[in-house]
């Protein structure tokens, strides 16, 4: 990559990369945050309102005290106010409670390894209640809590969750529910939400599930099937999403969806596998893949800065490192002479061509 000594690109250069380093730091410290169910004392809360505070202000003062930060220092005011403040929310239990499906299945059971239960947020417990939402190059996570305690339906493996009906999951779907139409290909069952959702709408007329795990598959069936509305819609085929993903023609689908993954980290070599099958496949979690991608490059722009060489990039010991090493290998000779080069370098289509 070879940049020109430009003033305003500089600037525009030294702007996002510090962006890109508080998006990261911003993300470890609410990872650590959402890990824990007892940062926030609901009783605390309560004490701080009696005392005139408002509440998200009280939320505030508790975890400027948690990640041990000055709140009179004015950097750690403006992350804290921008990053955190703006994006946190109070959020409805009915909104969640009334969810189709959640009223159709909410029961619980156990099959083989896997099992249906129960789990708990705590009242002003933190957690991400959906995708973030890009603003510019800051990246802001969508921090909610309730007021009180909150139960949601989660597929469990011993201790790990491996999907759950809570609020990030229905948030993080709607978009998708609302493009599915016609004859759907989703791309791992899970707890079977997505097609149930894509089942009660009118323009959608067959839905095709793909999932390699049978206990996932045998739990599925015992357990959330016999609740299934419009089932007639409903086939499920045992095989590897990806090599099936890779056996289909353009026209045998309207609308295909993918939900492989846990977490964007664990997900990002299959979301661009997948879109190098076919760059029509919505994925689960997209802003956050992107965002995932943006980071790659800017990282690669700042050691351009300073003084990376060939050599730097003939080795990947992570995805993420792998990502970086073709994004030197696809840049190297690219110009970067004005901020609207930098722009459009860092548009999601602009990386994702990059990598398919």
């Amino acid at each position: 990559m070879i940049i020109k000594n430009n003033p305003v690109l500089e600037k525009e250069l030294k702007k996002i990369i510090d962006i890109n380093a508080t998006n990261m730091n911003v993300a470890d410290m609410l990872m650590t945050a959402f890990s824990y169910t007892d940062i926030i004392d609901e009783n605390d809360i309560k004490q701080y309102i009696k005392e005139g505070w408002d509440e998200k202000d009280a939320i505030l003062e508790v975890l400027y005290d948690f990640f041990q930060l000055d709140s009179k220092n004015e950097e750690n005011q403006t992350v804290m106010d921008s990053y955190i403040l703006k994006n946190l929310k109070c959020l409805n239990p009915k909104d969640y409670l009334n969810n189709p499906y959640v009223k159709a299945i909410g029961q619980t059971g156990k099959n083989k390894k896997y099992a249906l239960r129960y789990i708990n947020y705590y009242p002003y417990q933190l957690f991400a209640f959906d995708d973030i939402k890009i603003d510019g190059y800051q990246e802001n996570s969508q921090i909610g809590y309730f007021k009180q305690k909150f139960s949601y339906l989660a597929l469990t493996e011993g201790n790990n969750i491996w999907m759950s009906m809570n609020p990030n999951e229905i948030e993080t779907m709607k978009p998708f529910i609302d493009k599915g139409k016609g004859n759907v290909l989703v791309l791992g069952l899970g707890m079977g939400y997505v097609p149930y959702m894509l089942a009660i709408k009118d323009s959608v007329k067959s839905i095709t599930i793909i999932e390699k795990d049978q206990n996932i598959i045998d739990l599925f069936n015992d357990l959330i099937w016999p609740k299934f509305a419009n089932k007639e819609k409903i086939k499920i085929i045992k095989d590897d999403a990806v090599l099936y993903a890779k056996k289909q023609k353009e026209a045998t689908f309207d609308y295909i969806f993918a939900d492989l993954w846990h977490e964007p980290e664990d997900g990002l070599p299959l979301f661009v596998e997948l879109k190098k099958i076919n760059p029509a496949i919505d994925c689960w979690l997209n802003d956050s893949m992107y965002a995932l991608l943006r980071r790659c490059m800017v990282t690669l722009i700042e050691e351009t800065l300073n003084g990376s060489k060939e050599e730097d990039y003939r080795f990947s010991k992570t995805y993420t490192d792998k990502v970086i090493n073709t994004f030197y290998a696809k840049t190297k000779n690219l110009l970067l002479e004005k901020k609207e080069d930098l722009d459009n370098l860092l548009k999601d289509e602009s990386l994702l061509s990059l990598l398919i």
